[in-house]
């Protein structure tokens, strides 16, 4: 039985044949399998990795690579840029709800007062009443024995109003603004629509051929020009209405207290008219 060596044990390598020199047969070929698997194994494994790309070598310095400028780092995605509110737009949006406001039509009032008063002479207040009606710029509307109706500029009734007040004593003071801005622009509106409808009408009966149809056309032509008249008629009313204001006074007389005279009344009437009865009763 041939001999171990100590070395041989220690590592677990495979002993020499004293014969050859070699490792035994069945010891020769496992440790050639294995190398032979770890070459193909390395092998594989560096055909599957990746070749690393070439490193571009830094340009030389000179006067080239001073215009190129300093590198610039490759973007890694979209900049993200601060939301900004234009400037102007504000002020702009203001602008904008300011014309809009004075392009809207002013509204429109019918100013109308009624006033009832009580005073010494009736007669003499409602000829007061009409001066200060002219004195305005404005004219008589109506005068009866007890009232009396003006019209003055609306731009002027408050001023009229507080110089009624001075008249007499006040009883009764009501006054009421109408606003009709809502009907004056659908009049408008209106009456531009009738217009038109009463062209269209015009030259449709100046193609007519036949009577009836004439007839039928001067018909519907008569029913829109009646319809406008009467549209134009309610405009100019509420356009008077609202340029002169309404103000009607109603006078009262004052009452008189009637003193009767006290003491013994004489038999005969001339005597008491004379005033014996007073000198009676000193």
């Amino acid at each position: 039985m041939a001999m171990v060596a100590p070395q041989a044990v220690a590592t677990g390598m495979p002993t020499q044949d004293p014969t050859t020199g070699m490792p035994p047969g069945d010891a020769f070929e496992e440790s050639s399998s294995v190398d032979l698997e770890r070459t193909v194994a390395t092998a594989e494994f560096a055909k599957a990795a990746p070749t690393p790309a070439a490193t571009p070598a830094p340009p030389p310095p000179g006067p080239t690579a001073q215009a190129a400028g300093p590198a610039r780092p490759a973007p890694t995605g979209p900049a993200q840029q601060p939301a900004t509110t234009p400037t102007g737009a504000a002020p702009q949006g203001a602008a904008q709800t300011a014309a809009a406001v004075s392009a809207s039509p002013a509204p429109l009032l019918i100013y109308t007062a009624h006033i009832a008063m009580a005073v010494f002479e009736v007669g003499a207040s409602l000829g007061k009443v009409e001066a200060l009606a002219q004195e305005l710029g404005g004219f008589l509307a109506r005068r009866d024995d007890r009232t009396i109706t003006i019209r003055v500029p609306a731009a002027r009734f408050d001023e009229a109003l507080k110089r009624l007040e001075g008249l007499g004593d006040m009883l009764q003071r009501n006054v009421v603004a109408e606003d009709v801005t809502e009907e004056f622009l659908d009049l408008g509106v209106r009456i531009r629509n009738a217009r038109a409808v009463r062209d269209r009408l015009e030259k449709l009966l100046d193609k007519a051929v036949k009577v009836e149809e004439s007839i039928q056309l001067e018909r519907e032509l008569a029913r829109v020009a009646g319809e406008l008249e009467r549209l134009e008629g309610r405009l100019k009313y509420l356009r008077d209405r609202v340029a002169f204001s309404t103000l009607t006074v109603s006078f009262q007389p004052r009452s008189t207290e009637t003193i009767t005279p006290s003491g013994p009344r004489l038999p005969i009437d001339w005597l008491n008219e004379l005033g014996l009865s007073r000198l009676l009763n000193l």
